[in-house]
């Protein structure tokens, strides 16, 4: 079967033009199937068309002529720039991660997530559990015995990705020196890139009451498969990183209090606006 071809950048922003619908474009097909479970959650469904960055055809000059790296995020930010002197029925919808970038690439057709990333809205006690009953199938401990742990773990990763941008993945598994794993013990310093590991001692670690600000998206599933794999790809049968993320979104979903951050609730607003 021959692949469909895809829409240009241009060739997208002429079909929002043409219709009356609201147009999301998202970094992945996680993120689509994300935004479209929400938009049937409040209703307007058929008002809606989300749309992964992935489908759109978007010139690679377009990216390096914005300084970007070639990542989706970045194309996500080039097509939402090029809408926000063509349209206002689209928003584009990024990833948030550490911050870089934000101020740089702000438009108004750009939208950024209220904390790194859609992974980062689970890391709350009430919704890994949630995911540990429907997701994991309760192989976890309750989430208030790990908690302190993981927010722990995710501090440190993130001081380190705040200083550098483009970190190769950490190796999550050597950040444990021993067995059983604690999230408390989490040595960062022996996860990441060696050329860094005598600097990380020295960089200032986030001291924010909520997790979810320094909850980077991949770290969350990595740092649970690191400390619980056993429990999480043996006996929950959710062998992949995409598997974990899968069981902590459909928990953000079913538990609803991400659609009362700002993200949420501005689009919301946007998309029952009547103006054009």
């Amino acid at each position: 079967m021959s692949e469909v071809p895809r829409l240009k950048l241009d060739e997208l922003l002429l079909e929002v033009e043409f219709t009356s619908k609201r147009y999301l474009l998202v970094e992945g097909p996680t993120d689509k199937r994300f935004f479209s479970a929400w938009v049937l959650d409040i209703e307007v469904d058929d008002k809606v068309i989300v749309t992964c960055v992935e489908d759109i055809e978007i010139d690679d000059d377009l990216v390096l002529l914005a300084g970007l790296n070639d990542s989706n995020r970045s194309r996500v930010i080039v097509a939402a720039k090029q809408a926000s002197n063509a349209t206002e029925r689209l928003v584009g919808i990024a990833d948030r991660d550490c911050g870089h970038g934000v101020e740089e690439n702000a438009c108004s057709a750009l939208k950024w997530t209220d904390f790194p990333s859609l992974e980062s809205y689970a890391v709350e006690e009430e919704i890994l559990d949630r995911a540990n009953l429907l997701g994991f199938s309760g192989k976890l401990p309750a989430a208030r015995e790990y908690f302190a742990g993981l927010s722990f773990a995710l501090a440190e990763l993130f001081c380190v990705r705040l200083r550098n941008e483009h970190l190769p993945a950490p190796k999550y598994d050597a950040g444990f020196a021993r067995t059983p794993r604690d999230l408390a013990t989490f040595d960062v310093a022996r996860a990441v890139d060696t050329r860094i590991r005598s600097e990380v001692g020295s960089y200032e670690r986030p001291n924010h009451d909520d997790v979810r600000t320094f909850a980077y998206g991949h770290d969350v599933a990595e740092l649970l498969l690191a400390a619980y794999g056993n429990a999480l790809k043996n006996q929950a049968g959710l062998q992949t990183r995409e598997a974990v993320e899968g069981a902590l979104l459909s928990a953000v979903q079913i538990v609803g209090k991400y659609k009362h951050e700002p993200l949420f609730a501005g689009l919301a607003h946007w998309i029952a606006s009547e103006s054009t």
